[in-house]
């Protein structure tokens, strides 16, 4: 395992134990996705605490990287609250996408996509992935590649509607 690779196991089920960047892409995805479905908080409240960070940019590209998942996903990705302590495997996975990005490795970024978008989606989506990668290197946020993936989820590619109370969001 070299120096920027580390194990998934026992490391990130709680927010707590990610590095400073993880937390921080966890919480901008989390926060995107409450926005999309609440309203709040406003884009404005989220890209000026990525500012403060030095990577105010980056709420672009998330937001683009949400609608993705609100237009085309196949399979729910289950996304905690903002504040939630817990990591779910979703989001484990989807920062092993953007960890992958941020070291080029965009083979294994889009492979993982596809777990809940359709391919040509999955190929759309890198272009967004790509973004809060090269931002957060650009301000020393590093986002280790973990050489252990999270519990495998099931492959589908079965179409699913999500009721507003979905669980997926919680």
């Amino acid at each position: 395992m070299n120096n920027n690779e580390q194990s998934f196991v026992g490391s990130t089920d709680t927010l707590y134990r990610l590095n400073a960047g993880e937390q921080l892409f966890v919480w901008g995805f989390r926060s995107m996705a409450h926005h999309y479905k609440f309203g709040r908080p406003t884009t404005e409240d989220l890209r000026q605490v990525y500012r403060h960070f030095g990577v105010g940019d980056a709420i672009c590209s998330l937001d683009a990287m949400l609608e993705a998942f609100v237009r085309t996903a196949h399979t729910p990705i289950e996304i905690h609250a903002p504040a939630c302590p817990c990591v779910s495997t979703c989001e484990r996975f989807l920062l092993r996408c953007v960890s992958a990005a941020q070291s080029a490795d965009l083979e294994i970024a889009r492979h993982q996509f596809e777990r809940w978008l359709p391919p040509p989606a999955a190929d759309w989506v890198m272009a967004p992935t790509c973004g809060p990668g090269e931002l957060f290197r650009a301000a020393g946020l590093i986002l280790p590649m973990r050489n252990d993936a999270p519990a495998p989820l099931l492959d589908t590619m079965a179409t699913r509607t999500w009721p507003v109370e979905s669980r997926t969001l919680h």
